[in-house]
């Protein structure tokens, strides 16, 4: 009696722990989705108050900078929040990795006719069996968890890299559209001088209305154009918002006067950039952690070839004519791979380590091809601006002199000063243009190397 109802008490643990997980619904509502997203804020992320935190912390009243777009974008972009949670289901497989498999707990009942003079016979049996792991076989499991984990650490600093990098062009973008509107602001002011000053010499006498008409034309293009630039900062705007995961409508504001970034023409060894995006690339690292995976996973199906057992204790009673007859004993299966010795899952997983060792080769052979085009762009690039500095700035700057004093004196050639105005215009606007490339160059080479690259080379000449 006490074995049978301590078989019952087991059997009605093992369903009880099994149930009594609390399983706890989230429930997706669309509605409360979107009333969260319109109400992020950065000043939320601002400290409670200044007494906490260094006054270097981030504030955003003051605009954002660079690096504070990045943070922002890392803490905020959905895209990245979503992603980063593929490394609880990688810890989940550790845990489940690192677990003992549980027993089977087996109860039988039995009926035998014509065995006796009560015309039958009953009984039941019950045994619980258990598989312990083969030598190595919980390691390798662990191992290949591990690996998973770091695979997917590695993904999701590529992610990083790869979401900072969009954020540092769509700033520059957004920064150069300013500058252009800065540079059409101070050239319709000009052209409003001239339009008084034109038009207090046609009142005069001194010049015709084909010279006023030429005049209001090209004040007419520079508010047409006005309005496309104005245009351009709005998308650059909503762009960047959109990386840094806020809600269209909050307004942005960058930090002090935007300057694009540019340095002279960067020394770099492209020898030291391979070692660099190497050790550093994480997609290679993404790559090299699968490839580990598969080492572990072909361990263990060599591991799986040897014979196994599953043992655990037994009782079975039998109802007989003198009285029921209980038996102890203990249970024992030993599995015999005779038939095969997994020789096709070992066939079918070497081949799929050989695949993802010339994929990783493959992939560093694209990633070298990557950097030198980075690198190619960077130093072209780089051209542009240093003619730009160094033969186009002057003579523009020169043209904006000889204009101030031309309307100054009143002396003034309205066609000759119309096309030289014009010509003055796309000066500047193909130098922040080139900038804003030069700087867009340098962050595609960084996220090829996998990281920053002002710091492994001096200031020079190109190599």
């Amino acid at each position: 009696m006490f074995i049978r109802w301590t078989s019952v008490l087991l059997a009605g643990l093992a369903l009880f722990a099994s149930g009594c997980a609390g399983y706890v619904p989230k429930p997706l509502a669309e509605r409360e989705v979107l009333r969260q997203l319109q109400a992020v804020r950065l000043e939320a992320l601002r400290p409670a108050s200044p007494a906490e935190t260094p006054r270097s912390e981030f504030d955003p009243t003051d605009g954002l900078s660079t690096d504070e777009a990045v943070a922002v974008a890392l803490f905020l972009n959905p895209d990245l929040r979503a992603f980063r949670k593929e490394r609880g289901v990688a810890e989940g497989e550790l845990i489940a990795a690192g677990l003992l498999p549980n027993p089977q707990f087996q109860v039988t009942w039995f009926f035998v006719q014509g065995i006796t003079r009560g015309l039958g016979t009953a009984g039941w049996d019950v045994g619980l069996n258990w598989a312990p792991p083969r030598p190595g076989e919980r390691g390798a499991k662990v191992a290949r968890a591990q690996a998973r984990i770091e695979e997917v650490r590695a993904q999701v600093a590529g992610e990083e890299r790869r979401l900072a990098t969009e954020v540092r062009k769509a700033y520059a973008t957004l920064g150069a559209a300013e500058l252009r509107i800065r540079l059409i602001d101070a050239s319709m002011a000009l052209q409003e001088r001239l339009r008084r000053l034109v038009q207090d010499k046609l009142a005069a006498g001194d010049a015709t209305r084909l010279d006023a008409n030429v005049v209001e034309l090209d004040y007419a293009d520079r508010r047409r154009e006005q309005a496309a630039l104005l245009n351009d900062r709005e998308r650059a705007r909503l762009d960047l918002n959109r990386l840094l995961g806020l809600p269209p409508a909050v307004p942005l504001v960058l930090q002090g006067r935007v300057d694009l970034l540019h340095s002279p023409l960067l020394a770099l060894d492209p020898s030291a950039l391979e070692t660099s995006m190497v050790e550093h690339r994480d997609d290679l690292k993404a790559a090299k952690q699968e490839y580990e995976q598969a080492e572990q996973q072909l361990r263990l199906a060599y591991i799986q070839r040897m014979p196994w057992f599953t043992f655990g204790p037994a009782f079975q009673r039998n109802q007989e004519e003198g009285g029921p007859l209980n038996s102890f004993g203990i249970g024992f299966t030993l599995d015999l791979p005779l038939a095969n010795l997994n020789q096709g899952e070992i066939a079918r997983l070497e081949g799929a380590r050989d695949k993802l060792r010339d994929a990783f080769v493959a992939r560093v052979h694209g990633a070298r091809a990557e950097v030198y085009e980075a690198l190619r762009n960077l130093r072209g690039q780089e051209r542009l601006v240093q003619v730009y500095q160094e033969v186009v700035r002057p003579a523009l700057d020169e043209s904006a002199r000889l204009a101030d004093a031309s309307l100054e004196l009143g002396d003034v050639n309205a066609l000759q000063f119309v096309t030289a105005q014009d010509k003055a215009l796309k000066g500047r606007r193909d130098g922040i243009e080139a900038q804003l490339e030069y700087a867009k160059a340098l962050f595609d080479l960084e996220r090829a190397v996998g990281a920053r690259v002002t710091d492994m080379g001096g200031q020079g000449g190109s190599q």
